[in-house]
C-alpha cells in the first residue's frame, strides 16, 4: 500500500476502509500541482479545434434534424394518413 497520507486506509468500526481526509487546504495546493502539469495546446491548435467541434455539431444537428423530419414525414403522413 502506498504510504502517501492522503491515500492511507483507515479502518472504521464497520471493517468498511475509507480515505483518510488531509484538509480543504492541502486538496487545493494538490490540485494547483496538478493543474501546472497539464500541457496545454497552441493557440492556433485550440482554434482550429473548436472550429472543428462547433461545424461537427451544426452538421449533426443539421442530420438529426432532417432524420426527425423524414422520420416525422413518413409516420404521421404517409402511414396515418394525416396531416
Amino acid at each position: 500500500m502506498p504510504e502517501d497520507k492522503a491515500e492511507q486506509v483507515v479502518k472504521s468500526g464497520n471493517n468498511v476502509p475509507s480515505l483518510q481526509r488531509e484538509g480543504l487546504f492541502a486538496y487545493f495546493r494538490n490540485s494547483w500541482f496538478e493543474f501546472k502539469k497539464v500541457v496545454w495546446p497552441a493557440r492556433d491548435d485550440a482554434v482550429k479545434m473548436t472550429i472543428f467541434v462547433i461545424v461537427f455539431v451544426a452538421v449533426l444537428s443539421a442530420f438529426i434534424y432532417a432524420v426527425d423530419t423524414a422520420v416525422s414525414w413518413l409516420f404521421f403522413d404517409f402511414l396515418l394518413k394525416r396531416g
